[in-house]
C-alpha cells in the first residue's frame, strides 16, 4: 500500500478535468445548501500512496472531519472529503450560524450538517464522472468522523486494504465572499475501475 500509480501527462490532465467538472457541480450543490456564492480553486491534483493520506492536512496528529463512502457500480472504491478542523468550523458556521470550539463539542447537530455537506459534494462529484464517462455510479450513505487525521486515514486504508486501488488527492480551495475554505477530496478507485474511466474518456491506461 506505500506505493502509488505512476501516470503519464494525458492521464494526469484527465483526471484533472474530472476534479474541475466533478467539482464544480458540487461546488453549485453547495452554494444551493447554503445560500452563499461560491467559487473552488483545485492548487493540485496528486496520486499518492493511501498510507500518507493524513500528511495531506498537516500530519497524523492534526485534527479533521472526514465525510467518506463507498462507491458501487461499474467503478468500486472509496472517495472523501477532509476538512482540516478550522475549515469545518468555517463550514459550520456558514449551515448552522456557529462552531463548536473543540472537538468535544461536536454534537448530533453539527455531525448531521456535515454529513450533508459530504454527501452533497460527494454525490455531486460522482454524479459530473458518470455524466462524462456513461458508467453507472452509485454513492452509498456517508459516514462523518471527526479526530485527528491518522485514525481517519487508518479507516480509509483498513477498507482500501481489501483491494489493489488508486488515491487521487485532489487538493481544493472553496471561496465565498469572505474567504477560502481549504479540504482535500480523495477519490480512490479500485484501478482496474479508473483504467475504465480512462477507456471511457479514450486514454490509455495508468502506467
Amino acid at each position: 500500500m506505500g506505493n502509488s500509480i505512476t501516470f503519464g501527462p494525458l492521464q494526469m490532465s484527465a483526471v484533472h478535468e474530472m476534479a474541475n467538472i466533478g467539482l464544480g457541480h458540487a461546488t453549485t450543490a453547495l452554494s444551493e445548501l447554503t445560500g452563499h456564492s461560491f467559487n473552488m480553486s483545485i492548487p493540485s491534483v496528486d496520486s499518492v500512496p493511501v498510507n500518507t493520506i493524513s500528511a495531506l492536512v498537516g500530519g497524523e496528529e492534526t485534527v479533521c472531519v472526514g465525510v467518506f463512502m463507498p462507491i458501487e457500480g461499474d467503478v468500486e472504491g472509496h472517495i472523501a472529503f477532509l476538512f482540516p478542523w478550522g475549515s469545518a468550523q468555517r463550514i459550520w458556521t456558514l449551515l448552522i450560524g456557529s462552531a463548536p470550539a473543540e472537538v468535544s463539542a461536536v454534537g448530533e447537530l453539527e455531525a448531521s450538517a456535515m454529513l450533508e455537506v459530504g454527501n452533497i459534494l460527494n454525490s455531486s462529484f460522482l454524479n459530473a464522472l458518470s455524466d462524462m464517462t456513461g458508467l453507472a455510479l452509485h454513492a452509498t450513505p456517508p459516514m462523518v468522523s471527526v479526530e485527528m487525521a491518522s485514525a481517519i486515514a487508518q479507516s480509509i486504508v483498513a477498507e482500501a486494504e481489501q483491494r489493489e486501488v488508486v488515491a487521487l488527492a485532489i487538493e481544493t480551495a472553496i471561496f465565498d465572499e469572505a474567504e477560502a475554505t481549504r479540504g482535500y477530496f480523495l477519490c480512490i478507485p479500485t484501478l482496474a475501475g479508473l483504467q475504465l474511466l480512462f477507456e471511457r474518456l479514450g486514454i490509455a491506461e495508468a502506467a
